[in-house]
């Protein structure tokens, strides 16, 4: 046998006792990838959730109750025949109850965990986590709820948010927290339900999926999705979509006379869809039509959702910390108090319409 061989013989057997050592070690392990809480007071329950790597697709089940979250772990490891461990968290979930009444101990306490991803996922769940766990652990790995998420958020469905995003918009000044919120469907299948807005630690405002899409498109970090939108012309009304392929976003603060003006600049890509046949798109003045009737469409939308975070006091897209940058005496305490519930919002949009789809 030439030196070469033996040398790829040794390689290859050296690989298939690496691969095999990695299996006994994943199986003796409890490796959380869901980790939720509920109030149960006195103290917390603490829901985990784990895929069973002895039978394939199974999705198994820890709980614990204490009144700090490491407790509530070791009440886990107290449970489990293999060491349970949080190093591959992918999602902390809490219950909407609890999410209400305050995550500031949680924010302090595992939101730092040094052993957890910045980049975890954090969502609040309408239903109780114990029970939505249940219904998981039944429908298997493939449909956990991390997965549902993500490739959401990678989609451009909904807006990113993950658990650096949340350390810093809590600390910060002049901004607010925000987490998707999930529940369980009428036919007992997971989803995205709305996007909850903090103020401080505490759940104060969800929006609903609509208002969702339009609170992405203020972040201006993924400019992507379908608007639906009303379409009328001589008597006659119909629904079209516009798909927005790409866009930019910008906000200025300005000090007028009559107080502050935040000024939020949109240029928006997309082709219009699926629009009503009467609605011929092939003349010039009915695209000039749908611009304008979409156009009208978008404005009062961003400003109804605009409108609504500022009276409800939240302000998730940091406008606080805009104004922030543009005064040395700015004071969050005072800023809140008398400018934000006074401040109003210009709207500039720049729609771009492509070749339009097929009729209905």
């Amino acid at each position: 046998m030439s030196s070469l061989a033996r040398r790829l013989g040794a390689v290859g057997i050296f690989l298939v006792l690496a691969g095999c050592g990695n299996d006994r070690m994943v199986d003796n392990i409890r490796i959380v990838t869901v980790l939720g809480f509920d109030d149960g007071r006195p103290g917390y329950i603490g829901t985990a959730l784990y895929s069973d790597f002895t039978q394939r697709g199974k999705v198994g089940t820890l709980q614990g109750r204490a009144e700090q979250t490491q407790l509530v772990l070791n009440e886990m490891n107290g449970q489990s025949a293999q060491p349970v461990k949080i190093e591959k968290l992918r999602l902390l979930l809490f219950s909407r109850e609890l999410a209400e009444s305050g995550l500031s101990y949680f924010i302090n306490s595992i939101c730092r965990n040094p052993l957890i991803s910045n980049y975890l996922t954090v969502a609040v769940s309408e239903e109780p986590v114990t029970s939505l766990a249940k219904v998981i652990a039944e429908q298997g790995s493939r449909e956990l709820p991390y997965h549902l998420i993500e490739q959401n958020m990678k989609s451009g469905n909904i807006p990113r948010s993950n658990l650096s995003t949340m350390l810093f918009d809590y600390h910060g000044l002049g901004r607010d927290v925000s987490l998707p919120v999930i529940r369980l469907n009428a036919a007992g299948r997971l989803q995205v339900s709305g996007f909850g807005i903090f103020k401080e630690d505490r759940l104060k405002l969800t929006l609903n999926p609509e208002e969702m899409f339009y609170y992405k498109l203020l972040q201006g970090y993924s400019m992507r999705g379908e608007i639906p939108f009303t379409l009328k012309k001589h008597g006659q009304e119909g629904t079209a979509l516009f798909s927005v392929s790409y866009g930019r976003e910008s906000k200025h603060a300005v000090m007028r006379a009559d107080g502050l003006h935040i000024q939020v600049q949109l240029a928006i890509s997309g082709m219009v869809k699926e629009y009503p046949r009467w609605m011929d798109l092939r003349k010039d003045s009915n695209d000039r039509e749908v611009d304008r009737q979409l156009e009208k469409q978008i404005r009062e939308r961003l400003m109804s959702l605009l409108a609504k975070l500022r009276d409800s006091g939240v302000d998730p897209l940091g406008v606080g910390d805009l104004v922030r940058a543009y005064s040395r005496d700015w004071d969050e305490k005072g800023f809140y108090e008398r400018i934000y519930p006074k401040t109003a919002f210009d709207i500039a949009i720049n729609l771009q319409l492509t070749k339009s789809g097929i009729g209905e």
